[in-house]
Order: structure tokens, then sequence, then C-alpha cells
């Protein structure tokens, strides 16, 4: 049976409450057709793998095992949409060593075991509402500082710990499980 999976990274309890309020600010700039990101799904992605069959998810578990999964910080602070994608995300700019090697460690993991790939740079960012075809009041990115009533001016992450999630589709929409996680070192 295929699972579509990907590799990322959780926010705490109090950052999906901030995430859950600035949804609320930004809310009244998108289109109705908006479909904001529930808290459970929350998350930071560090690779998309796509479907994987049982064989390369055993194989993925193993290869992260042994992966160097260094700690880091990244600070969120810009609203953007993607409009291909349809996303209205929280973002970063800047990208620190020990996350940028984890990201190239996880697509040469994605490439090795014949997974999706993705074909952008790895942009560090948290969906807040899928579905976002237009922003009424603003451009493609807004510094939070500009956007009035806005409860944070930056969401800054520090995980200890890595997941594989599983996106599963449901009556409700989809849904992320975390399947396994392993400790940053």
């Amino acid at each position: 049976m295929l699972q579509r999976l990907f590799l990322g990274f959780a926010p705490n309890d109090t950052q999906r409450q901030q995430l859950l309020q600035l949804q609320q600010c930004v809310t009244p700039q998108l289109t109705l057709h908006a479909k904001p990101v529930s808290k459970a799904n929350f998350h930071l992605t560090l690779a998309f793998l796509g479907l994987a069959n049982q064989a390369q998810k055993t194989q993925l578990l193993e290869a992260v095992d042994k992966l160097h999964r260094p700690r880091f910080t990244v600070q969120l602070d810009k609203l953007a949409v993607w409009p291909k994608a349809q996303v209205c995300c929280l973002k970063g700019d800047m990208v620190s060593p020990a996350l940028a090697l984890l990201a190239s460690q996880a697509q040469n993991l994605a490439q090795q075991l014949q997974l999706h790939q993705s074909e952008h740079p790895f942009r560090p960012h948290i969906s807040l509402f899928r579905k976002t075809k237009y922003f009424n009041a603003f451009d493609n990115e807004l510094a939070l500082k500009d956007l009035a009533k806005t409860p944070i001016t930056e969401l800054t992450i520090t995980p200890d710990q890595i997941h594989l999630y599983l996106s599963s589709s449901s009556d409700s929409g989809v849904e992320y499980h975390i399947l396994h996680s392993w400790p940053l070192e």
C-alpha cells in the first residue's frame, strides 16, 4: 500500500496558538475560498516525499536514523502567498547552515529512494491557508510588522525532533499523522 509521506517539524503548543491568532488576523484579507489549516496540521515541511511503498518507507526510516540531525533555529517573519501552490504561509528568508544541511540530506534521500524531489529551493514556511487564490489588500509578500493588529511579529522555531508524517485524506479534509520521530542532536 502506498503512503503519502513528508519529513518536517512541529511547532510547540504556544506557537500553534500564535499561528491560529495570525490566521484570524489574515482571514479578512483572503478570498472566501481560502481554507485555514487546522491547528493539528501546522508544521514546517523539510521535504515532501510523495507516495512511498513499504520498502521505500523502511529504507527511509533506516536512512534517517543514520543522518546527522543538527539542531537549528529558524525565524519566520513574512506572510507570503504562493499563487501556483495556492498557499498562504508564514515564511522565513534566512536558512541556517544546519537547516540547509538537513534539507539537502532529505532531498538526497528522496533521490536515492526514488521519491518526490522538490523542483524549488528549500524555503522554510508554515502553511496557514490552502486554496488561497488572491490577497485582496496586499501583494504576494508582506512583513508581519506591516499588518495591522497582528498578534506576532515573528515566530522562532527551534525544534528538538524531526518527524516522518503521513498525509491522509478524510471526510473532514487532509490530516497529518506523525509516524516516527528522531531527536535532533
